[in-house]
């Protein structure tokens, strides 16, 4: 199953704006842009029946050929169109008038002229993920709560940081107990699925490892603790992350030797932020630190090879390359199953990968009818 890019809608009569805000959001979203309202809205609903609705329109100041507020209004009188968010330009963000009407016809939040794209990334952002946790609502009650938690740690996470400050390893630890119970429950899928859309790639990433690396450790036959922590570690593992400049998280292209060096640190600010703690277990350690090592030592940062490597990180680095393969990100389709898990076994087998728990991550999938139909 490949999942596109989720589709943005820029309705709006000037031009300029519309190719500046376009060039911002192209990298990480299917753009639409559209001139006159009347024409997005039968657009719109043509994408809608061939089930790939927008999943935010912008609108501009001045929207051909009634205005922005009656745009607005027609919108939500269209049933294929009556949910999703709309972002309402302002003159100025003191524009009161303009404010109320906005919200009178049914705007779901505002941004004022001039904006930095930073601000538009954001407040789009903050709205994608509101939609992610709406399609959340409809699971069984034990995988909801595991996303609604893990969720809450990393936006708590993402304003901690920042201060120097740090989140406490129990409230990690609890976020993932009923991560833990939907695995033991057989019910883990939909977690897998209901990351998809969520628009903070580094979560998403990391609770696609937490719930694999979990399963894995079932197979492996670790007890309900240790696959806590297994757990707590995939959720913890890639958080240095948070300190990497967008521009380079998210390039399109291939990273430059200097790029890749800033890349590679995300792992010693992971271990500098776990070390703020105090009783974190020596297995969160180990996962975060080791994950990208390699059996035949050309891994990093410490060029561990075979023997050096802690069985821990052998099962991390398995479950961190598969999803990273198949795994969506701003510049790639996600890979399927089958493929990602071929070259795995073909290319990394033995110099990179334990062939071992790739065999057990494989026998996984197929069980869970993943590698069949992928997730």
């Amino acid at each position: 199953m490949i999942v596109q890019k989720q589709t943005i809608a820029i309705v709006d009569a000037n031009a300029t704006h519309r190719k500046e805000a376009k060039a911002v959001l192209d990298i990480f979203y299917n753009v639409l842009d559209f001139e006159n309202g009347r024409e997005a809205i039968r657009a719109l609903k043509r994408q809608s029946l061939i089930n790939q609705p927008a999943s935010l329109i912008l609108a501009g100041l001045r929207v051909e050929p009634s205005g922005t507020i009656n745009f607005i209004k027609s919108l939500r009188q269209e049933r294929a169109l009556v949910d999703i968010p709309v972002i309402q330009l302002l003159d100025k963000p003191d524009n009161y008038m303009l404010i109320a009407a906005g919200k009178e016809a049914g705007s779901s939040d505002f941004l004022a002229k001039p904006y930095k794209g930073k601000a538009l990334l954001e407040i789009i952002s903050k709205h994608l993920k509101a939609n992610a946790k709406k399609e959340w609502e409809g699971l069984n009650e034990t995988p909801r709560i595991a996303l609604q938690n893990s969720a809450k740690i990393f936006e708590s996470l993402n304003s901690v940081i920042a201060s120097g400050e740090t989140i406490a390893f129990q409230s990690v630890k609890d976020s993932c107990a009923p991560l833990v119970d939907a695995v033991e429950n057989n019910d883990f899928k939909c977690i897998l699925n209901g990351v998809r859309d969520y628009d903070d790639y580094t979560y998403a990433h990391s609770m696609r490892v937490a719930t694999l690396l979990s399963l894995l450790g079932h197979a492996a036959g670790f007890k309900n603790d240790e696959q806590l922590l297994l757990a707590s570690g995939g959720l913890m593992h890639d958080v240095g992350k948070m300190m990497i400049p967008h521009e380079v998280l998210n390039k399109p292209g291939r990273l430059t030797e200097a790029e890749f060096e800033i890349m590679k640190s995300h792992v010693p600010e992971t271990i500098k932020y776990l070390k703020l703690q105090e009783n974190i277990p020596k297995a969160i350690f180990i996962i975060a630190e080791q994950h990208h090592e390699k059996l035949d030592g050309t891994g990093y940062p410490h060029n561990l090879a075979g023997k050096h490597l802690n069985e821990l990180a052998r099962m991390a680095a398995v479950v961190d390359v598969y999803s990273a393969l198949t795994d969506r990100r701003v510049y790639k389709p996600e890979m399927e199953a089958a493929k990602a898990m071929s070259i795995m076994e073909d290319e990394m087998g033995g110099s990179h990968l334990d062939k071992k728990y790739i065999a057990m991550f494989k026998d996984i999938l197929i069980d869970a009818d993943i590698l069949q139909k992928g997730i």
